[in-house]
């Protein structure tokens, strides 16, 4: 067996990011930039109003109670293309280019208009109310860099300069297989010794939450050497392929068989961890393969310390893991040196004093136990039980049970 750190490092460096796909730019979010792009526009191209009110010259409202006459009217769109003259202003709207001549912008509230004329009430600096030229983006600037990760801010810069479509890093293709003589399908009614197969749908929502597209799902296979081989050989049409059940010990555990048949290189088998110490993992070319435990708690787990970061990598982002933290143990727990341990724990509290509390069954059949406000928390091989009061490290899955916006905005 080989340790979690080594494990990871393994799959880390064995995965390299993907080639590169042109998309438009409504499908760019969430996706990583494969290129630079660099405006070559100003954004916004000219000086326009931040406010409804009267363009003027600083110079002629330095105090208040300045009346000016009102020399025309800007709707959004159209541009005045007459100087302003002193002692003059022009009705103005939000985004409407500010005239020459003209160097702020008063409220309209700030004024009282009287026929042709209006009166501004306070004094305004030069500036006020302008969006210089450029204010957001100059010529030249570099607006998204290869490596980004697109948000929606990003598409609407994209947008602003004009760009229509960008060249992105391709999201993975991921294959799931299940083998097992003991699974049926979801809507199937289970017999005697029969379990449905949730480990697909488990696994497939997890891919998803990477960021990639929707699995390919394969039909079951029955613990059959020649039927895993020809499945594996069919799956491998995709970047990584997620197998689950048959890389044990057992007398029908043929996988790493049907892996060694079809040219895979293993690069290990079993890790030092618990749930999920029969994990293989193996490449052949630039293809990927995660032979998971059958069980679904040990599936999950393995996917979110090895596979997650997997995917992550091959579609180019730089944010590899999920999110750790550090919380307080609320209970004992029994367990001998040896192996690291995930154990499921429920997140509560804050930041400042968050608490971990062990699930009411660590049975790796036990899959409700890594649901909504579930971590993961990390019980190093060399410990042996765990005290009440200690804090260990957890990852965060899924929805976090700590502070959310609401709370944080509740003062404001």
């Amino acid at each position: 067996m080989i340790s979690v750190a080594e494990a990871l490092d393994v799959v880390v460096r064995t995965a390299q990011p993907l080639g590169a796909e042109r998309v438009a730019l409504l499908d760019a979010s969430g996706r990583i930039a494969a290129e630079d792009v660099v405006s070559d526009r100003a954004v916004p191209a000219a000086a326009n109003s931040a406010m409804d009110g009267f363009a003027v010259r600083a110079a002629d409202v330095a105090r208040a109670g300045a009346r000016l006459r009102i020399a025309g009217s800007i709707p959004a769109g159209s541009v005045h293309r007459e100087t302003l003259a002193p002692g003059t202003a022009v009705k103005i709207f939000t985004g409407s280019v500010v005239p020459a001549g003209a160097d702020a912008v008063v409220r309209v509230e700030d004024t009282e208009t009287m026929g042709d004329h209006v009166v501004v009430m306070e004094a305004i600096a030069a500036g006020a109310n302008v969006r210089a030229a450029g204010e957001d983006i100059t010529i030249g600037a570099t607006v998204v860099r290869a490596g980004q990760e697109l948000g929606p801010a990003d598409v609407g810069v994209l947008a602003s300069v004009g760009r229509a479509a960008i060249t992105v890093r391709r999201r993975p293709r991921i294959a799931i297989l299940s083998t097992g003589a003991e699974l049926i399908e979801v809507d199937e009614p289970p017999g005697p010794g029969q379990v449905v197969n949730s480990n697909a749908y488990a696994l497939a929502a997890a891919v998803r939450e990477a960021g990639c597209e929707r699995p390919l799902v394969l039909p079951i296979v029955r613990d059959r050497f020649e039927d895993i081989r020809s499945r594996l050989e069919e799956a491998y049409g995709a970047d990584v392929v997620l197998s689950t059940g048959g890389v044990s010990v057992g007398e029908f555990d043929f996988v790493k068989e049907a892996l060694d048949a079809l040219g895979v290189e293993r690069l290990f088998w079993k890790v030092a961890q618990k749930p999920g110490k029969p994990l293989t993992f193996g490449r052949r070319g630039d293809r990927l393969f995660f032979g998971l435990p059958g069980n679904p708690v040990s599936a999950l787990v393995c996917f979110t310390i090895y596979v997650w970061p997997a995917l992550r990598k091959l579609a180019g982002h730089e944010r590899l893991y999920l999110p750790a933290t550090r919380a307080t143990l609320t209970a004992p727990v029994t367990r001998k040196p040896g192996l690291t341990e995930f154990l499921r724990v429920q997140l509560a509290g804050d930041a400042a004093a968050l608490t971990a509390t062990p699930v009411r069954s660590q049975s790796s059949g036990v899959l409700s136990g890594l649901g909504s406000g579930a971590g993961l928390l990390i019980a190093p091989a060399a410990r042996g039980p765990l005290g009440a009061g200690e804090a260990f490290d957890v990852i965060r899955l899924g929805p976090y049970a700590g502070a959310t916006v609401a709370s944080v905005l509740a003062s404001c």
